[in-house]
């Protein structure tokens, strides 16, 4: 709206300049060549008339060449003049008649997020917020901005956020939190503002360079957030074990039962409801163990989180209950495998960094390429190239991780190592939301978007949730349970009382999968899963070895 006001000034401005010209040659023109002097205003009458097309006064014709040309040419810029306003001003003013404009006040809030610098950053915080019913406002200054949000059906307040006003009708004393994403925009003056305004207020600010976080915490932040460093400790995560089968001699994974890792297909029922809605999945016999959420283990399914494209699940079961768990899911799934090393690393900035510190204190062995030579950088080339991922030694690697600035560039590495090495787990990073289609396309196994890191780790600070860390690693044990011999075995009752989620039932050298309504018996053993923590709750409720 800013740039059309000054659109509209130049137009109006030079309209008005050329009038008057036209008008000052007109007289003297009728005065000199034609011998009919005219007034000035009489000038200005037939030149408006002449631009608009009404009419051409009394005057007409001329009898000489020169005023003939003239009027040509006054005719010919009123037409043009037209014509520029009908797109320019005319059109955008009724868009703003048909169109809502953002509001500049909103409704009583309490115990809201004010979101600052609103970019695909804070998409996913907006989603989740919803999802749980928290409300929330963005506050933006620059009004076409905030008419596109507005439009997008977001609750948007057009105001400087740095201003007293603006802090004052987004209710800042009643928020839970401020959320500034400064990824794109400096918002220092916002933040001294809200911490001028609000001392106690938690504010949390997301950067896309890690050196400036300083000056945040200078101002009295909470906590600066880097979600590219986040990403990179994500896909690090990602390569490194989450489950390990600490079964005994009497079951081997893979020929009684096997845990598969499975995608949402977005044509799927579950893509889109709560990633607790998964549970539903074990009505074919199998077992929910947990999930890969945003960059996230996690075996508690949340009932606020929407399962998206950056959320697979990981399931036991039989091969016959996996079947229908893929039919389910849309995906054929793959069986869960043991990091497996060398890995290769493209990339090495923000993101790429990340991945090869995460990997090296897991004690993985890593092999890091990228264009330039740096620390840690094993090979110099271009990744989209067959002659540098061979150099690589992508033919023998485990895993490869794409950790590239631009999602383009990791199209054509995930193509070009996918043909190279069809066995090879590939693990990508995304820049953009969009993309992630299009790189699983492309042969990549698993892509984690840039802005579904970010939303989930300032949901995860604000509301001071949980999640499962790598050292609580998820165990598959093989257990008795003294306590509960001669009892009807609930799933539900043992993961609400330990944690651990009931697999299965051995007896007798057979496993049962399905095993609410079972009794249990003195000879009978169960597989269950859970971290250590859990295990142990395990053990002390229900006497097991």
């Amino acid at each position: 709206m800013v740039r059309l006001t000054y659109r509209l000034a130049g137009y109006l401005g030079s309209l008005l300049f050329l009038i008057g010209v036209y008008a000052t040659v007109y007289q003297w023109g009728m005065a000199t060549l034609e011998g009919e002097p005219r007034s000035w205003y009489r000038a200005l009458e037939v030149v408006v008339q002449s631009m608009t097309t009404t009419g051409y006064g009394q005057d007409a014709p001329w009898e000489t060449l020169e005023m003939t040309l003239l009027m040509m040419l006054i005719q010919l810029t009123g037409i043009t003049y037209i014509f520029v306003a009908v797109p320019l001003f005319v059109v955008p003013w009724l868009q703003t008649i048909v169109q809502p404009t953002p509001p500049e006040h909103v409704s009583e809030l309490e115990d809201h997020v004010i979101v600052v610098g609103y970019t695909d950053l804070c998409d996913t915080l907006v989603d989740e917020l919803e999802a749980s019913g928290t409300p929330y406002v963005i506050l933006e200054a620059d009004e076409d901005r905030a008419q596109e949000l507005h439009q997008d059906g977001l609750t948007v307040l057009h105001d400087d956020p740095k201003t007293e006003g603006a802090l004052d009708a987004a209710q800042l004393e009643d928020a839970t939190a401020v959320v500034v994403d400064a990824t794109e925009r400096e918002f220092v003056r916002t933040i001294l503002a809200v911490e001028e305004r609000d001392p106690d207020a938690s504010v949390f600010v997301l950067v896309a360079d890690p050196s400036r976080a300083r000056y945040f915490r200078y101002a009295g932040v909470d906590e600066v957030l880097s979600p590219k460093h986040r990403l990179g400790k994500a896909l690090g995560d990602r390569v490194r074990d989450v489950v390990e089968p600490d079964l005994g001699d009497e079951i081997e994974l893979g020929e009684a039962f096997d845990v598969v890792e499975f995608l949402v297909d977005a044509d799927a029922d579950l893509f889109g409801e709560t990633v607790a809605s998964s549970r539903r999945l074990e009505e074919t016999g199998a077992t929910v163990l947990g999930a890969w959420v945003r960059g996230d283990f996690v075996t508690t399914l949340s009932e606020r989180v929407r399962i998206d494209r950056n959320t697979a699940l990981l399931v036991a079961g039989t091969e016959s209950q996996l079947e229908e768990v893929a039919e389910l899911t849309g995906s054929t799934g793959h069986r869960y495998r043991m990091a497996a090393d060398p890995v290769v690393v493209i990339g090495s900035g923000l993101v790429g960094g990340s991945v090869y510190g995460s990997l090296e204190r897991a004690g993985l062995e890593t092999v890091v390429v990228d264009r330039e030579a740096g620390e840690h950088v094993d090979v110099v080339g271009d990744a989209t190239t067959e002659e540098t991922l061979l150099e690589a030694g992508i033919e023998d690697a485990g895993t490869l991780v794409i950790a590239l600035e631009t999602d383009d560039d990791a199209i054509l590495t995930a193509l070009t190592a996918r043909e190279l090495n069809p066995d090879l787990e590939i693990i990508v990073g995304a820049n953009t939301a969009e993309s992630v289609s299009a790189l699983r396309t492309a042969g990549a196994d698993y892509v984690l978007a840039l802005p579904n890191v970010a939303g989930r780790m300032v949901t995860l600070r604000v509301f001071e949730r949980e999640v499962m860390t790598l050292g609580d690693r998820l165990h598959l044990r093989q257990l008795d349970a003294s306590e509960i011999v001669g009892d009807e075995l609930s799933e539900a009752a043992v993961r609400r009382e330990t944690g651990c989620t009931v697999v299965a039932l051995e007896r007798d050298g057979d496993l049962h999968t399905d095993v609410d309504g079972m009794r249990f018996e003195a000879d009978d053993s169960l597989v269950v899963a859970g971290t250590d923590r859990q295990i142990g709750q395990f053990r002390d409720a229900y006497g097991a070895d």
